[in-house]
């Protein structure tokens, strides 16, 4: 019998299922107690909005948004008025999970305020929530630990994509019994459902963990990810296009119902989704519109305009993917965070992303009860069940 063929009828007698079996059970109990963490912050701030909300930090957040809104030229200018120390960065209008305009500014720190749809009336800082959120996402991010926590959080990313492919050659029964590890029977022991459940997770669950994985890896190293896909199939538009302006020696305020106007001439089919102000003398300003029912900035068109002469530049529709690199990159946000789609998917996601802290604690419970638990019999001196 050759190899190909054992390992489809036999799998457990081949030197690759026992090899895969070492290197995933080794690397599991290394990060067991990582992926535990991991996979709990990230269920929790696929819900994070919504945890925030149930503390009314921002009671002006279960507004409506109302019609006709207040016009972004209205809405800067009150924004100057109350924050005459602070750059105005960026102002997003109103959308479906955000019945407000939101506003970025820059002064000694970087604030977040709230504007009124209807009235322009500055709200006030946004407030996100309660303190212990924002140490999940600390926790989740960087593990407390800035740059280099977002490196280890890649090397953890690498190791779990390896769990993956490996946990995928181990779980094949063989060509005999493999519906059988699709389900859990909980008819069994508890010993076996706890297999049947690290087995069977594993298996429906294998395509988005490796997706998330992935994604660790390119956000810890995202421009040599980038250069990588790059190579294997070409990026054509999941990068910004480089727009710069010539720097003059005064930039008056813009007209900017006058952009959004134009923009929507250029960009017909869109809604305003907002604006971004020039970050230098150089630098064009921005005005973003939604395509379709769009939830985030993964489906934005973002228009460039010149801020001294008003002339339009260019346009980026990122999104319009026009290649399998471009997928790639433009699907590790969406997929990864899976808060763009409602809060449907959202619950969804949050339930997947148990399944690896899930996979932990079965995969220990199985190293106890295969081997651990002989161990420990054996110290105390309990008598060993005869061989079956």
């Amino acid at each position: 019998m050759n190899f190909v063929r054992r390992f489809f009828q036999r799998p457990h007698q081949t030197w690759i299922r026992r090899v895969n079996f070492q290197i995933h059970l080794w690397v599991g109990i290394v990060l067991a107690l990582y992926l535990m963490v991991i996979g709990v912050s990230g269920s929790i701030l696929v819900l994070r909005i919504e945890l925030g909300a149930l503390t009314g930090a921002n009671p002006w957040e279960s507004r409506r948004a109302p019609e006709p809104r207040a016009d972004i030229t209205a809405v800067v200018r009150n924004l100057t008025t109350h924050y005459p120390g602070f750059r105005i960065v960026s102002v997003t209008a109103p959308g479906k999970t955000e019945p407000n305009y939101i506003a970025r500014l820059l002064g000694r720190t970087q604030i977040r305020v709230g504007v009124d749809a209807g009235t322009g009336e500055v709200l006030g800082a946004v407030k996100r929530g309660p303190a212990w959120l924002d140490i999940v996402e600390k926790l989740h991010v960087s593990l407390f630990a800035s740059r280099t926590g977002r490196i280890l959080n890649g090397v953890g990313a690498a190791f779990l994509l390896a769990m993956c492919i490996t946990g995928l050659i181990n779980w094949w029964p063989g060509v005999r019994n493999w519906k059988r590890a699709l389900k859990v029977d909980f008819g069994r022991s508890w010993r076996r459902i706890n297999f049947d459940l690290h087995s069977a997770t594993g298996f429906w669950t294998l395509a988005i963990i490796s997706f998330w994985a992935a994604s660790g890896v390119y956000f810890a190293w995202p421009r040599e990810i980038f250069a990588f896909v790059n190579r294997i199939s070409p990026i054509v538009n999941s990068k910004p296009p480089i727009v710069e302006v010539t720097a003059r020696s005064e930039m008056s305020a813009p007209d900017l119902d006058g952009l959004v106007k134009r923009a929507y001439a250029l960009d017909p089919g869109t809604t305003f989704a907002g604006v971004e102000f020039p970050f230098n003398r150089r630098a064009p300003i921005k005005i973003l519109m939604r395509r379709g029912n769009g939830l985030s900035r993964e489906y934005e068109d973002t228009l460039y305009f010149d801020p001294y002469t008003m002339a339009h530049l260019a346009t980026w529709r990122y999104g319009v993917n026009q290649s399998l690199g471009d997928w790639f990159i433009w699907l590790q946000v969406p997929l990864h965070f899976g808060v763009y789609w409602g809060l449907g998917v959202k619950i969804i996601w949050a339930v997947l992303g148990l399944a690896v802290p899930t996979l932990a604690v079965t995969g220990l419970l199985m190293y106890w009860n295969r081997t651990l638990r002989k161990k420990w019999k054996r110290l105390r001196g309990e008598p060993q069940a005869p061989p079956v």
